[in-house]
């Protein structure tokens, strides 16, 4: 198993200077890592660097609360996609979620496919906010909508990945959409655990403790 390629190499911080950034693709590079995931600002420059490579570029939008219109999401979506973004994390807007807002769901859901045409697409759903029934309602309504991922959290503010919710839901994903694990994943151990747990995609941006085996207390804080 090529761990590499599981792993979303990732900068999120919002005072990264373009000297992190770059460190961030050389680490990407020298590990192929699958993809570096940064803020829209960035794009272009990671895509210059990262011409003819085998790493990819995934861009967060919405991010970090998910609480602007689907407007302004698709807005982003396509302004990052024109700037070279090949794969989208989207944060769900859990307050939608919390109300059972369906309605409002399904629409946006179902505009940002239509918007994101063949674009890879993962739902960040901010499970340390959500109740067990709350991530089951709002993984069918991404499976309904065919999105390709849905995603365990944003990393900021709140518990980011656990096991229990991680295999709640890629028994819910089956063969119909493919889980991403992100936020507190530090080490081998835990990145391991995921994937035997059947998750598809790795976000982290300890990649490099990861490759290297590194313990937990040589982590960064994770995003």
């Amino acid at each position: 198993m090529e761990i590499n390629r599981y792993i979303d190499h990732t900068l999120l911080k919002r005072d990264a200077i373009t000297k992190e950034v770059d460190n961030l693709i050389d680490e990407a590079l020298k590990y192929n890592f699958r993809t570096v995931c940064i803020h829209p600002i960035w794009i272009k420059h990671a895509k210059s660097r990262l011409k003819g490579t085998d790493t990819n570029i995934t861009a967060v939008i919405g991010f970090p609360y998910g609480t602007q219109t689907t407007e302004s999401k698709i807005f982003e979506a396509k302004d990052a996609i024109k700037k070279g973004a090949d794969e989208l994390d989207f944060v769900s807007c859990v307050s939608r979620v919390h109300e059972r807002k369906t309605s409002y769901l399904k629409k946006e859901l179902k505009k940002i496919r239509k918007a994101t045409k063949s674009k890879t697409i993962k739902l960040i759903l901010e499970t340390g906010l959500l109740t067990k029934e709350e991530i089951e309602y709002i993984s069918k309504l991404a499976i309904s909508a065919k999105w390709d991922f849905i995603k365990t959290s944003t990393g900021i503010e709140t518990t980011g990945a656990t096991l229990p919710n991680v295999k709640l839901m890629v028994e819910l994903a089956g063969n119909k959409i493919k889980v991403k694990a992100a936020g507190g994943v530090k080490t081998l151990k835990d990145a391991q655990s995921y994937i035997d747990a059947g998750v598809k995609r790795i976000g982290t941006s300890n990649g490099v403790a990861i490759m290297e085996g590194k313990p937990a207390s040589a982590a960064k804080s994770d995003y």
